[in-house]
């Protein structure tokens, strides 16, 4: 018998139809069934379910543990088809299954970790039993894919088919021949080999918990879980582990986490508007004008096989740019990142050169902020691009065609305003995303960017702070506390000190931030409040498990955030809440609600 089961819903859930068509179907099996056979749409290349994020529609029954307690209690032994990569509710299911078999481009993830949780449909109690505390613990805690091959020598997962093409045939052949073979027991579950070495199991549980930091409740959650695994029943283990995970996903921690996967989930789609669009390939990379800053870049491009120009007309900025990449790749090399051999095939497909014409030959032009080229020549430039980006950065006047780019840290944001062109448009954030930069379109040619406004209003509440007479190390010590790298800070002379609890300094700092999180969105030049949080966290180090400036208004609630900054704004004009401000507490949902479709 085949299920077959069509994309999640948004999240990487279960749809409710789904988990209740799977357990109507486990329920009503006929006698004469052998065997359940589980894949998904696609010929098992649609299982990327997760990992999974809190929805509503989760509450409503069957939820997924009900159906991982379906296929672990079906009387006729039930295998699943897994292909790509297969996590969250996928992964759940997989080890509830008596049989896992795989293509060999099968990855299998558990990443509940990543977002503050752990599972809490059986997967700490039964991934034991598979492979054992140790590598349980391991994939558990590293929520690390392993391939089909690493996963069927641990046991993880029992046949791997031939070739990646219609493999349901090859599936269903070797589910005949299991059933076949006399003695084969078909629930690896039931072995239980993972427990074969006790002392090993639970000494690999005790080292684990010498190592945990002491503050870490998900860690601490996760191995009380796997020790559980062979001190209890396993309907029992799983009542507790459920109970666990119940506790963790109400946590402000799991909250932030799961804030931070959905912005970097929608900023890995393609804008809505160009998603009809295929981006052109770029195979040779020009950059005018030497940015030693770009080095990184021109790194990354030369060893995923793009080709690079690098046009400079002044001789030393040239040269300067060439060794701090040369000195970049000795380094790989001597810690053995890099081969001389790609080293040196790196380096070939890099051109340095004088000539602007070098640039003709390029899919792509980055112009760097220390080009000198004047604006009439780049205008020509671009007209004589034919639909191929060209990408502008920390220039103040872009022309018509082109598009800004701001770097921070791993995040890239490209100004896409209304109107642009899509094939370039589409090729850049292409592009960008293989080199692997975090892209979040902004809608205007603002050279500041998110980034460069939001640290702004930072550094306008810090000296404010200061000009208060707060003293420099209390605030150090309250942004360290939160999860910040101690901010340089020099205090004024002639201010009287004065002491302020380490919550209401991080409150104003929080609040100048999310002030200018809703000056940008009422502006149009962020999109969405999750691009906002995303680039905060990815490019400025704000704590990922705090979710971002705007997230913790949003956990603050808006209402009480606005009364503060009312109250502040006397102290300094930073404070000074945005008329978007009564926008985003009239719609009732805060920042959250108010999130646009890309």
């Amino acid at each position: 018998m085949h299920l077959v089961l069509s994309h999640p819903v948004d999240g990487g859930a279960l749809s409710p139809c789904q988990r209740e068509g799977i357990v109507s179907a486990l329920e009503g099996l006929p006698h004469d069934i052998r065997a359940v056979l589980i894949r998904w749409d696609g010929d098992a290349k649609g299982g990327t379910f997760g990992p999974d994020q809190p929805h509503p529609e989760d509450l409503r029954a069957p939820d997924l543990a009900a159906v991982c307690h379906a296929i672990e209690g079906c009387p006729q032994p039930v295998f699943v088809l897994l292909g790509g990569p297969v996590a969250g509710a996928a992964a759940e299911m997989a080890l509830a299954a008596h049989g896992r078999i795989a293509v060999p481009k099968t990855r299998l993830l558990f990443a509940q970790m990543r977002l503050g949780m752990i599972p809490n449909c059986g997967t700490t109690q039964l991934l034991p039993r598979l492979v054992g505390a140790a590598e349980a613990l391991r994939l558990l805690r590293g929520a690390q894919g392993i391939p089909a091959a690493e996963a069927l020598a641990m046991g993880l997962i029992d046949h791997v088919v031939e070739g990646d093409d219609a493999p349901s045939e090859a599936a269903l052949a070797w589910i005949d021949g299991a059933l076949a073979e006399a003695g084969k027991p078909l629930s690896s579950i039931a072995r239980g080999t993972g427990f074969r070495d006790g002392r090993a199991y639970l000494a690999a549980v005790a080292a684990a918990r010498a190592e945990v930091d002491a503050g870490d409740s998900v860690d601490k959650a996760l191995i009380d879980c796997v020790e559980a695994a062979m001190l209890l029943p396993v309907q029992q283990g799983m009542e507790f582990e459920r109970s666990l995970a119940a506790d963790l996903a109400a946590s402000p921690r799991a909250a932030a986490l799961c804030h931070i996967h959905r912005a970097e989930l929608r900023a890995e789609q393609m804008p809505e508007g160009l998603r009809a669009f295929a981006p052109a390939p770029v195979r040779r990379l020009g950059i005018l004008g030497a940015a030693p800053a770009f080095s990184g870049l021109v790194l990354t491009a030369l060893s995923r096989g793009v080709a690079v120009s690098l046009v400079e007309t002044d001789r030393a900025k040239l040269v300067a740019m060439l060794q701090t990449i040369a000195s970049r790749q000795e380094a790989a090399v001597a810690s053995g990142r890099l081969s001389a051999a790609q080293r040196d095939a790196d380096w070939a497909r890099l051109a340095a050169v004088a000539d602007p014409s070098a640039l003709e030959a390029a899919d792509m032009v980055l112009i760097a902020p220390e080009c000198e080229m004047p604006l009439p020549q780049i205008a020509a430039l671009i007209a004589h691009r034919k639909g191929r980006a060209v990408l502008l950065a920390g220039r103040g006047e872009v022309p018509n065609g082109a598009f800004r780019l701001i770097l921070t840290g791993r995040v890239a944001e490209i100004a896409l305003p209304q109107g642009a062109a899509a094939q370039p448009a589409v090729q850049a954030i292409a592009f960008l995303r293989r080199m692997g930069m975090t892209v979040v379109p902004v809608g205007d040619q603002n050279p500041a960017g998110i980034a460069g406004r939001l640290a702004v209003a930072a550094a306008a509440s810090l000296r404010a702070l200061l000009a208060m007479g707060v003293p420099a190390p209390a605030i150090s010590a309250a942004l360290m506390t939160f999860g910040l790298k101690s901010p340089t800070l020099v205090p004024p002379d002639g201010v009287t000190p004065r002491d302020m609890p380490q919550a209401e300094i991080v409150s104003r700092w929080l609040g100048a931030l999310a002030n200018e999180g809703a000056r940008l969105l009422q502006a149009g030049l962020a999109l969405s409040p999750l691009d906002v949080d995303l680039v905060a966290v990815a490019g400025m180090g704000f704590p990922r498990d705090k979710g971002g400036p705007l997230h913790q208004s949003d956990q603050r609630g808006l209402l009480v955030v606005r009364r503060d900054l009312i109250q502040w704004s006397a102290d300094a004009e930073v404070w000074k809440p945005m008329p978007a401000w009564d926008a985003f507490v009239s719609v009732g949902r805060g920042f959250a609600g108010s999130l646009s479709p890309r």
